[in-house]
């Protein structure tokens, strides 16, 4: 906030007011100056963010705006910062009119989430935690991902084992891709019935006490073609060289390149049209990026993903992803299905 010279910082993101408050409920602010720090919520939260919220003073307002207008008075911030990202254009208009002759409202995006990339051992701990479910969730999937089974249904199934077993919700819709509809990255569970002989990716993920996880399995139904088992290999080889690049102080695009250049080498590179991984925390996506253009610097604490891919139209795909906590020296793995290529 001193090197953007602001006086004050409004913080209107969910995510961002969780990380910084621990308020889990759905109506919040927060506002912090260099000396005092303030959390806004709605009469529906009064006790559960005297609760859940620490470091913070709790004001439970009537009407959100007026509110946040009286603190920012009260701090008298020249500048005031606000998220871009999570403010519509409706709300920064009142809030402009409002502060109008008071305080200049400059957009700011991005200074949580800088402190979001790198987990503290609470956060890598809950990480952890959903990996490990994660796993038992691919255990599960290897059952019910068979020949025979419609890819909507064994992700039905998939959904119902980790609600069983404490995940909040879906990190996102479970991806069950097989045969030819394996060449669509964010192929989502269909009503198409998965055939011998088949590829099947499997992207999955649960939420848990409110931390995501994330891991991809491409698996094979039945003995696997020389094609197949080719393709997944350079995979394999991409995900390897680059979950090896990993330690802090690497360009996040240095580890996106070392498995890119795998993919290149050996004629594919034309269907890898994505970047090698992202951060994952209290959201399924967040910084850093792992893509040819990222300028972000790996550290240690982060938790990203490594998952090259290939993607052949009218043929199939295979994706590999695990999740990686940076150490000092490397990459610990957090998810540990088996690599090998599985047959269902």
């Amino acid at each position: 906030m001193a090197a953007k010279k602001l006086g004050a910082f409004l913080v209107t993101d969910l995510k961002n007011i969780r990380y910084l408050t621990g308020f889990t409920g759905s109506s919040a602010y927060a506002i912090v100056s260099a000396d005092k720090a303030f959390f806004l919520t709605d009469p529906r939260y009064t006790a559960q963010s005297r609760e859940e919220v620490k470091g913070f003073r709790v004001k439970i307002f009537k009407k959100a705006l007026d509110t946040v207008v009286e603190i920012l008075g009260e701090i008298k911030a020249d500048a005031v910062g606000f998220e871009s990202g999570s403010v519509s254009f409706d709300n920064y208009s009142k809030l402009a009119k409002a502060l109008k002759g008071k305080a200049k409202l400059k957009a700011s995006a991005g200074l949580v989430s800088a402190l979001r990339s790198v987990k503290d051992p609470f956060e890598i701990e809950k990480i952890t935690e959903a990996a490990k479910l994660l796993d038992k969730g691919f255990i599960h999937a290897m059952k019910v991902v068979k020949p025979g089974a419609i890819e909507r249904d064994a992700a039905f199934s998939i959904e119902t084992f980790w609600r069983k077993r404490g995940a909040e919700a879906l990190a996102f819709d479970t991806i069950i891709a097989s045969g030819e509809r394996g060449a669509l990255p964010h192929g989502k569970a269909s009503e198409k019935r998965i055939k011998k002989g088949e590829l099947v990716v499997v992207d999955m993920g649960a939420l848990l006490n409110g931390y995501n996880s994330d891991e991809t399995r491409t698996f094979v139904t039945g003995r696997p073609t020389a094609k197949q088992k080719k393709i997944y290999q350079i995979v394999r080889d991409a995900q390897a060289a680059a979950i090896e690049s990993i330690r802090p102080g690497v360009k996040a695009s240095a580890v996106d390149l070392a498995a890119r250049s795998v993919i290149e080498k050996a004629g594919y590179g034309k269907y890898f049209g994505h970047g090698t991984g992202h951060g994952v925390g209290l959201d399924i996506h967040e910084a850093p990026g792992l893509g040819p253009t990222s300028n972000e610097v790996l550290e240690e604490g982060m938790v990203i993903t490594v998952e090259p891919g290939i993607y052949e139209p009218g043929w199939g795909g295979v994706r590999i992803e695990d999740m990686a906590l940076v150490m000092k020296n490397g990459a610990k793995l957090l998810t540990s299905t088996t690599r090998d290529l599985v047959i269902l």
